[in-house]
């Protein structure tokens, strides 16, 4: 049992290796093949749960350590408390590999091809652990291919899932010759050859959009828009006697910005630093900035509605130009311990890490904004940009290109600022449009349709940047459309070899133990 729980162990820290910082993309062709053959020697399916866990434990370890500083230098947690919240995390997140591990230890009886098996089980788990308890769809697998700009443009088809069942399906060919070299080489050969093909049929794809969009933008109207970055330090961003150095920050980087030649400007998540709705009206600086440059902007804040003296809080975001609110976004996918507390309700400890005076709610349209000759956009808040599905929702509401606005002050100079870009410019990619992103103290940037960062301010930074975007004239692909269908045929799929495998195993229980007849 040792050799298969060290095979697993490294097997997560292969995994680990592939994202920010290390950014070992090659090495994700080979990472799971460890736990694979793990599972294939497995004698039972919890012994297969077991090390998927293992492995799973070790990648979210690495993966999601900042949150431990996050905890203890902005949520002011005990050492002792954030350690304890994080392992709790880290086990939780955990199981979604052992669970994957657990279906593939029963599915192999089945008398399927691992190539098929388990590419369709990993992204049935992946789908899962976007959507359960809320999702947290942090680094899925296809992340990892993010600097790779060829074999990305197949998300427009797939999503993210199209690219982690292509990474499964190659260790899997691997991982089926390593154990079957000696007995059928012929279909050895097969599968490394699909695999391969595979790939280069994503590279094609993916070179001829990337030439396509090449072409066509060059006849494209453009649009000049300001992305400003205050680096504010988390720390500092709520202080009352801080707050007119940060008003005067942003109106000197919205005065350099329109200087030139910007038409629109975009502030952070809770860039203004005051509840918009409150009693306290030093939120109006804001629109005072908008109208000293005579230029819209889109400013996050946090907001407040007054309904029968019942108070709400909401993670907004406003469309302003000059003295007039035009539009507002309240964000809808919130985090959770983050933004609210779950059961809190049952178990009353307090309002979450992010929340002001109260928990936020959630908040029920994704908003369509439009101003002057500008292309009418929607707002992603935080990490509402790694979840493809409101994207989708704000693209067929009629959006022709996505703003997102973070504050990823809370991690620092951790991994996890890069993590979350990396994962925003897929929404890009998925629905062929501009994704314009401004966060607190960075990384901010604009992505274009094919998912190239055009330009951005680095972490830690306080700047602006002016992007020239292009108007397209058609925006959304097939992906908008029919969104996860993809992943849903790998569900149905994968569903059907467990319903074959459960069938098979009772079928030869029954002939094993039934009586001989005379």
């Amino acid at each position: 049992m040792t050799k298969p729980l060290s095979a697993s162990l490294i097997s997560g820290v292969f995994l680990a290796l592939v994202f920010h910082p290390w950014q070992l993309d090659l090495l994700v062709w080979i990472a799971l093949i460890p736990l694979l053959w793990s599972i294939h020697i497995s004698e039972n399916p919890a012994k297969a749960s077991l090390y998927g866990w293992v492995a799973g434990f070790f990648f979210f370890s690495l993966n999601v350590r900042w949150v431990y500083d996050t905890l203890t230098v902005h949520g002011h947690f005990s050492e002792y408390l954030a350690a304890t919240i994080l392992l709790v995390m880290i086990a939780c997140l955990a199981l979604f590999i052992s669970f994957f591990s657990y279906l593939c230890a029963v599915a192999k009886n089945s008398g399927f091809s691992y190539c098929l098996i388990l590419p369709t089980a990993w992204v049935s788990v992946e789908y899962l652990r976007t959507y359960a308890l809320t999702g947290f769809p942090w680094d899925l697998l296809g992340y990892s291919l993010s600097q790779s700009p060829n074999l990305i443009q197949i998300v427009d088809i797939t999503g993210v899932y199209g690219l982690s069942f292509l990474i499964v399906f190659v260790n899997s060919a691997v991982l089926e010759a390593l154990i079957n070299r000696s007995r059928s080489f012929s279909s050895v050969v097969i599968q490394l050859a699909v695999g391969m093909a595979l790939i280069s049929v994503c590279a094609l794809y993916g070179w001829t959009k990337i030439s396509d969009y090449s072409d066509r933008s060059r006849t494209q109207t453009s649009h000049t828009v300001g992305i400003l970055q205050g680096g504010i330090p988390q720390g500092l961003k709520w202080s009352e006697s801080y707050r007119s150095l940060t008003f005067s920050k942003y109106e000197e980087l919205a005065m350099e910005s329109v200087a030139k030649g910007a038409e629109f400007l975009i502030w952070p998540e809770t860039s203004v630093p005051v509840v918009i709705g409150g009693e306290n009206l030093s939120w109006m600086a804001a629109m005072e900035i908008s109208k000293k440059v005579n230029t819209p902007m889109l400013i996050g804040a946090p907001s407040q509605t007054d309904s029968s003296g019942e108070i709400s809080y909401f993670n907004s975001a406003f469309l302003v130009d000059g003295s007039e609110i035009l539009s507002g976004y309240d964000k809808i996918h919130l985090v959770p311990f983050g933004e609210y507390m779950p059961l809190n309700w049952l178990f009353p400890v307090g309002p979450g890490m992010a929340a002001r005076e109260a928990d936020f709610s959630a908040g029920t349209v994704m908003t369509v904004m439009k101003t002057g000759n500008l292309p009418a956009f929607s707002v992603l808040i935080c990490y509402e940009a790694i979840f493809p599905e409101l994207s989708r929702m704000a693209i067929n509401n009629g959006a022709r290109f996505l703003v997102n606005i973070t504050n990823d002050g809370w991690f620092d100079t951790t991994s996890a600022p890069h993590q979350h870009l990396f994962m925003a410019k897929f929404r890009s990619i998925e629905n062929r449009v501009w994704l314009l992103r401004a966060a607190n103290t960075g990384i901010s940037g604009a992505f274009d349709p094919t998912g190239l960062l055009v330009d951005s301010i680095d972490l830690g930074e306080s700047g602006w940047i002016n992007i020239q975007m292009s108007a397209p004239n058609s925006v959304g692909s097939f992906y908008t459309k029919f969104g996860d269908l993809f992943a849903w045929s790998c569900i149905i799929v994968f569903s059907l070899i467990l319903f074959r495998a459960l069938t098979h195993q009772q079928t030869s229980e029954g002939m094993k133990y039934e009586p001989i007849r005379h």
